[in-house]
This record gives C-alpha cells, sequence and structure tokens, in this order.
C-alpha cells in the first residue's frame, strides 16, 4: 500500500505544481499521519462504547464497533513478561494494557491503586495467587504477592510500527524496492488509503477530496496493467 500512496502523492504533487517530495519528508509524514490514525481509533471506541452506556446507540452501532476493532486487532499482542526482581518488565512497543489484559497462573491480575496497596496487603482480603494484583512502576509492573516471580503474561497494544518507503537509486531515479532490510508497509486497513493520503496532502498544503484520491489511484493501477501487459 505504500508505494500506491507514494505514487499518489507525487503525482498530486506535481499536478498542483508544488515541487517533489523526498523519501525521507514522505516517511517522517507518513510515521505522523499513522500514529494520528491509530490513536484516533482508542477515541471512537471510547466514544461509541460512552453512546452505548447512555442508550445513545443505533443500528450501525455494532458494526462500527466491529470494524474500529477489527482495524485495532493488527496492533494486539501477548507476551510473556519478564521478571527483574521486583519488577515485571512491560514490553517496549506497548502502547497500553488491554483491559483484564495482565494473566497469572490462568487467573486475572487487577490493577491497584498505590494509595490502597498497604492496605490490602496487610488485611484479611490481602492478595494471593488466585487473586493477585499489581500496581504500575516506572516501565514495569510489580506484583502482589510477591512470591509470584513467574508466569505472568500481558495482552496489550503495540505501537505501530513506522512505514518506510524504500528505493534504489539509478541514475538520478528513485525506484521502489521493498526487498530494503528496514521497508516496512502501513500497518493500517487498505481502507484507510484515501484517509492517509488526505492527511499526509494536507501537511503539504494541499486539500483534496476522497473521490479524487480514488480516481488517482484508479488511473495509477490502469497504468500498471498497461505496463505489466507490455
Amino acid at each position: 500500500m505504500i508505494d500506491i500512496i507514494y505514487q499518489i502523492i507525487k503525482t498530486i504533487l506535481n499536478k498542483e505544481l508544488r515541487g517533489n517530495i523526498t523519501p525521507d519528508e514522505f516517511n517522517k509524514i507518513a510515521k505522523q499521519v499513522q500514529d494520528e490514525i491509530v490513536e484516533e481509533y482508542f477515541g471512537d471506541i471510547n466514544a461509541q462504547q460512552n453512546k452505548r452506556n447512555r442508550g445513545l446507540v443505533n443500528i450501525g452501532h455494532s458494526s462500527l464497533t466491529k470494524l474500529i476493532s477489527q482495524k485495532i486487532d493488527i496492533f494486539r499482542k501477548t507476551s510473556v513478561l519478564v521478571y527483574d526482581e521486583p519488577v515485571f518488565e512491560l514490553p517496549d512497543d506497548m502502547y497500553f494494557i488491554e483491559e483484564n489484559g495482565i494473566v497469572s497462573g490462568g487467573n486475572v491480575v487487577e490493577e491497584s491503586k498505590t494509595a490502597n496497596l498497604a492496605y490490602m496487603t496487610s488485611s484479611l482480603g490481602a492478595p494471593s495467587s488466585t487473586f493477585p494484583v499489581f500496581k504500575m512502576e516506572g516501565n514495569g509492573i510489580i506484583v502482589y504477592p510477591t512470591s509470584i516471580v513467574s508466569g505472568v503474561s500481558c495482552t496489550y497494544i503495540r505501537r505501530p510500527l513506522d512505514p518506510k518507503w524504500t528505493y534504489t537509486s539509478i541514475g538520478n531515479v528513485e525506484l521502489f524496492d521493498d526487498t530494503i532490510n528496514d521497508y516496512q508497509d502501513f500497518e493500517l486497513h487498505v481502507s484507510e488509503l484515501s484517509n492517509i493520503v488526505i492527511r499526509m496532502l494536507s501537511y503539504l498544503g494541499i486539500n483534496i477530496r476522497e473521490a479524487d484520491v480514488v480516481q488517482y489511484a484508479e488511473s495509477l493501477k490502469q497504468k500498471e496493467e498497461i505496463k505489466e501487459q507490455q
């Protein structure tokens, strides 16, 4: 998808007489736009859940929520946490922990606020291996009871990988090359193509309609098909 987007943006820039865009400029804007879109997914999910809680839902609510959830699924991961006493280290690529995402021995580890922890650990309702709790500690978590030193997993939403359009230079021409080691396509659903292009162009000072983006994409697709037939 990334090469299609790159070609569309170059075509539109040329048509608008806005000059060219370098691969480095493209990659920086691509990262910014992808991060924005992913972050908005979570805002959209929260907004839909709030509407549901207030009874303000319609027929399309469940399908809309499902669509957003499907777009988020690619970023969902489960990892066994490494223990470095007294902390279980959270994954470096973690965006946020899923609800009920910390598990130990098949039991959900609930988050405890620090203010309540002293009381909980000294009361009759102190954490146990069956009902463990955790608190955040820097870039990790401390699990109680502290006798738990292994077997803790975390289901979380990871950060998206930075998109990178890679190329091989032949003369003064940059040709797309996805065999280069640091190549990375967008991790967004293909349905976001127009959204990505519109947002990236806005950073370059160009406003365009979705219908125009679709038209450019179809034109490029037809040109590629003609090349393949020659």
